[in-house]
Order: structure tokens, then sequence, then C-alpha cells
């Protein structure tokens, strides 16, 4: 599964994985910090990375990442990826969207976990 930048809104994202979640194949996203200078200003979202890459890097199915925000967008209560459907609460966090259209997460150093990781992801 190629990742793929998203510039989705919210709302269009989240009708989209739910639109292409299946029982046998749910849908993600990687939800992380804005870049600056080249790299995520978020350590936890620079140390998960690799893992989400390497776990995501074969197959065929697309897996959306979305950047919340430079630190000082991130931090206001109005971001727009704090608010549902999605509710993040802290970066990095992959979202795991099923065919019943149930938002499941895996959150900050849960990610670069590898057990947690593969567990979550079910593969």
């Amino acid at each position: 599964m190629p990742l793929k930048v998203s510039s989705e809104s919210p709302s269009e994202l989240a009708a989209s994985l739910k639109a292409s979640a299946t029982a046998s194949k749910p849908s993600f996203v990687v939800v992380y910090a804005s870049l600056v200078n080249g790299k995520s200003w978020c350590g936890d979202c620079r140390d998960a990375e690799s893992f989400v890459n390497s776990k995501f890097a074969s197959g065929e199915d697309v897996v959306k990442v979305v950047d919340a925000g430079q630190r000082d967008e991130w931090r206001k209560q109005d971001n727009p990826w704090r608010a549902a459907p999605f509710k993040i609460t802290n970066l990095p966090t992959l979202v795991k969207v099923t065919a019943e259209g149930n938002f499941e997460k895996l959150v900050e150093a849960d990610v670069y976990n590898q057990r947690k990781l593969d567990a979550f992801v079910g593969f």
C-alpha cells in the first residue's frame, strides 16, 4: 500500500475512507505534524515514519497521509483534525476505518512499536 499525501478536508477524507473500507480490508490514514525545514516538528512523528513506510510499502491500496499543521496550528483547539469524526488528540495517529464506519486509532509511540503496529494493522 503506497502512502499518498492527501489534501482532502477532514470531512472529505472521512467519506472517502468509509467508502473504500471493506470487511476484509479497512482503510488507513496517518496523521502527522507538518514539516519544518524538510522534517516533522514532532519527534514521535519522525520516529514513526520509517515504521509506517515499511509497513505499508507493498500492496495495491493507498494509505493516505495528512498533516495536522505546524506546532501553533496543531495546538489550537479548533484544529479541524481535533474535531469529529477523527478526534485526533496526539501525533502521530494511525487511523483505521472499518467497513462498519468505525474509526480506530493507534497513537504516539505505539505507532512505532512494531508489535503494536502489526497487531493494529492486521498483517
